[in-house]
């Protein structure tokens, strides 16, 4: 069985500034425990969610945009057990974890050390922890060395696309999911450069037909018109079962797949 624990579903900027929603990415618990994109206060998250960081295997960042990776480098130190054991990994973007350009790098040369393992990834490139392999895909975005993942966990494969236009390329690399988790920042007639729209992940999901699509980091705009209203959109367009992600919901996924309300 495996576990996905939504620490935050807000994302952008004021949503991000004046927590609208909460920011902490997403927690995926298997044979391998991964924190996806830790964000301002997953610390917090994790505790009220009743996790423990010092469980944590692997830490994803898949861009330096502070609404991914605020809380990166404490969560190091959580699964590090506040630096007493050297242990885990942490891995992401080459501006996230090296920096690039005018982007990073957002995980410092100490807390790269105190872990058993720090790597970047590019597109295609993927790395194997505890039975979970994880494969580095494409993004659009105006970080150019923004990534997202594609995790094979013991029961399928779950996607997490980041921050990112529709593209052609992006969608093609998710083929085979049977949870697609889409970061949507913006709401139906409102599609800005770089990011999701309703109307995109509606595209993207008909495209993919996962058995179950989440939507998630939202927009203070998204949010405000309608979240509900959203999901419907996405779901009547694509055909696919849709859910919008509550903070601390737990998608559950064996041989069914089941939704958890905080």
């Amino acid at each position: 069985m495996v576990i996905m624990t939504f620490l935050g579903t807000g994302g952008g900027r004021f949503a991000t500034v004046y927590q609208v929603r909460r920011t902490g990415g997403i927690y995926v618990s298997d044979t391998a425990n991964v924190h996806i994109d830790p964000g301002p206060g997953a610390m917090l998250a994790l505790r009220d969610a009743g996790i423990d960081p010092a469980k944590t295997d692997l830490i994803l960042v898949s861009h330096a945009h502070p609404d991914h990776y605020a809380d990166a480098e404490v969560a190091v130190e959580g699964m590090t057990s506040c630096s007493l054991k050297k242990k885990g990994t942490v891995a992401g973007s080459v501006g996230s974890i090296f920096g690039e350009g005018d982007f990073g790098p957002v995980i410092s040369p100490y807390h790269r050390r105190i872990a058993w393992n720090a790597l970047s990834l590019r597109p295609g490139e993927s790395l194997a922890v505890k039975g979970v392999r994880v494969i580095a895909t494409s993004t659009k975005h105006s970080d150019p060395t923004g990534i997202g993942f594609r995790i094979d966990t013991s029961a399928g494969i779950v996607s997490y696309v980041s921050d990112s236009e529709l593209d052609d390329k992006v969608v093609t690399e998710h083929a085979g999911a049977r949870v697609l988790i889409l970061c949507v920042t913006r709401p139906l007639r409102s599609r800005v450069k770089n990011h999701l729209s309703t109307e995109d992940a509606a595209d993207f999901s008909s495209r993919i037909k996962p058995e179950l699509t989440v939507l998630t980091h939202f927009g203070s705009k998204f949010i405000h018109d309608d979240v509900e209203k959203q999901r419907q959109h996405v779901e009547a367009n694509s055909g696919v079962r849709t859910v919008a992600a509550q903070d601390l919901m737990r998608v559950s996924m064996g041989r069914t797949i089941a939704i958890r309300p905080p």
